[in-house]
């Protein structure tokens, strides 16, 4: 918890850390802790037995939806505003760029691309990004235009 990796597995270390991974040594629970706190999440439980380590993890107890609600006739659409940095940037990089890939906004953001990948999912599942067109010529459109400086 103070922040000193100790690699278990030097082998898997090294090509998680090839494959990108791995954004610093001794930087995942801290992580997680403060994507719990991100999140409102109960903070996570951690276990140490023998060489191994157990990670409780907490959901909400209510779903996480785009924030659209239909009530009555006087229904509006209020967005989501609790998007987190990597969210933030992902859509001021797009509205430069509708057509940049998650490579490419790993490259200009500075972390994996996978972490790209999962953060286009949210914004999609959140319903302010959608992708049109194919992954190879393509683009995005960002549905809530208030997000766009």
């Amino acid at each position: 918890m103070n922040g000193h990796s100790k690699i278990r597995n030097k082998g898997i270390a090294n090509i998680f850390s090839q494959m990108g991974l791995v954004e610093a040594w001794g930087s995942g629970i801290k992580r997680i802790l403060n994507a719990a706190e991100e999140y409102g999440l109960s903070k996570p439980r951690f276990q140490e037995f023998d060489n191994m380590f157990r990670v409780e993890l907490f959901r909400s107890s209510f779903p996480m939806t785009n924030g659209k609600e239909n009530i009555g006739e006087a229904s509006e659409v209020v967005w989501r505003t609790d998007l987190n940095d990597t969210q933030q940037k992902i859509i001021k990089l797009l509205s430069e760029d509708h057509q940049l890939s998650a490579v490419k906004l790993a490259e200009k953001i500075g972390v994996a691309s996978r972490n790209i990948e999962n953060n286009i999912k949210k914004l999609k599942e959140y319903g302010i990004l959608i992708r049109h067109g194919s992954p190879k010529n393509g683009y995005w459109e960002i549905v809530d235009k208030d997000l766009q400086e």
